[in-house]
């Protein structure tokens, strides 16, 4: 048995505690410095984010979040939040389409990325449009006999729906179902819009505003309308003449039966008006012709005034070489002007210009040297019209010739 004076000695002694302190002191170290350098690795779920994505387009189905595997000391890892974790795509100078880009990640100050899954992803630009659509009243029902809606307002007439043009292709109509019940009390209705259409729709699509405002009188008698005349023109004017435009007065006419037969007549004819080789302005009184369901009917006047009004047509024609003539008295028994000819632009209908003969000599050109003391001179060339206005000079080629006296 060893003897406990022994022991406490040894325990006591100064070697001995060295010892224990160099022991403890590395057992320490070894333990900080394994911390350090140990690692290990954490998954997180990072949201996906889109970058520079065209105008006017949207992203069909993206992915929205992708695993991020980073690895670092477990004090560090354990202290990131997705939200410190960047995962981006970048859909710069794209346009509709699809394609495949890879995913770019940010990971936090001293950790590393491992790996991300997936690497890359799928996406499909669409074209992003906002299309106005008018609003329309629906009756679940037809209303009784004897019942039509008058004084229709829809505040606001149009709603604004934004979404994929392959989804908006989808959409048919947006309408309003106001009750019986309600139309008979009257007033101002608020109704919420619906989107009526033929499938439904792959992305997401929004409209504004939701709900929109009814005024309507329900009234007894038979619908009316009031629908644009439409003038049936067939032909056209002489080829001096080109159609400036129909004026119908009046423009409109009331028809009256059924809500949904005058609904859908969205015009009423005249009787045909044949312009052809016309050449002057007409005015006329024209019939107009029944609508084509018999259910419908015309009130009021069945016929309308039209004025057809015609605008002249102009050519030009260019009159080449024609001689120049010199006029009044001088000083001098004679003259010679170089050069002796100019050329000659007019404007005119067809008929005039296409009949106008040079060798008729009704666009003349001259000099005039009355009163000239000068031996040579540079005057301008003047013309003679013995179109009687039918045609226009628009250019003399050269503008001003040079006259010189002959002695002999």
């Amino acid at each position: 048995m060893a003897d406990p004076q022994k022991t406490d000695d040894l325990i006591s002694s100064p070697l001995f505690l060295k010892i224990i302190s160099v022991v403890i002191a590395f057992t320490f170290w070894f333990y900080v410095s394994g911390s350090r350098t140990t690692e290990t690795t954490r998954s997180i779920m990072a949201v996906l984010e889109y970058l520079n994505v065209p105008p006017q387009t949207t992203l069909k189905g993206p992915l929205k979040e992708v695993e991020v595997i980073l690895s670092g000391a477990p004090g560090i890892l354990s202290s990131i939040s997705p939200e410190s974790v960047v995962c981006e795509v970048d859909a710069r100078g794209l346009s509709v389409g699809k394609y495949r880009l890879a995913v770019r990640v940010i990971a936090p100050k001293d950790v590393k990325l491992v790996e991300v899954i997936p690497t890359h992803v799928d996406i499909e630009l669409m074209r992003y449009i906002d299309r106005l659509i008018p609003v329309e009243v629906s009756l679940g029902k037809e209303l009784p006999p004897g019942l039509y809606l008058d004084m229709v307002e829809i505040i606001p007439k149009d709603v604004s729906v934004k979404g994929s043009e392959k989804d908006l292709a989808k959409i048919g109509s947006v309408r309003i179902s106001p009750t019986l019940e309600e139309l008979k009390a009257g007033g101002e209705l608020t109704l919420p819009v619906e989107i009526v259409k033929s499938d439904s729709f792959e992305d997401e699509v929004s409209y504004e505003p939701k709900n929109v405002k009814l005024r309507a009188i329900l009234a007894e008698g038979v619908p009316k309308k009031n629908v644009p005349v439409n003038a049936r023109i067939i032909g056209k004017p002489t080829d001096d003449f080109r159609l400036k435009a129909v004026v119908v007065e009046p423009g409109v006419v009331e028809i009256e039966g059924p809500l949904a037969k005058i609904n859908a007549v969205t015009k009423v004819d005249t009787e045909t008006i044949d312009i052809t080789d016309i050449s002057k302005e007409l005015n006329m009184v024209i019939p107009l012709r029944n609508p084509e369901d018999p259910m419908v009917k015309l009130v009021g006047a069945s016929s309308v005034r039209v004025s057809v009004l015609l605008n002249p047509f102009t050519v030009t024609r260019l009159l080449s070489s024609l001689n120049v003539s010199v006029e009044g008295r001088s000083v001098y028994p004679r003259w010679k002007v170089e050069p002796p000819s100019v050329n000659v632009t007019v404007e005119g209908i067809p008929s005039e210009v296409n009949s106008l003969d040079e060798k008729e000599l009704l666009i003349q050109p001259f000099v005039n040297v009355t009163n000239i003391v000068s031996r040579r001179l540079t005057v301008p060339v003047r013309i003679r019209n013995k179109t009687e206005g039918k045609l226009k000079v628009l250019k003399v080629d050269p503008p001003n010739i040079t006259v010189t006296a002959e002695l002999q």
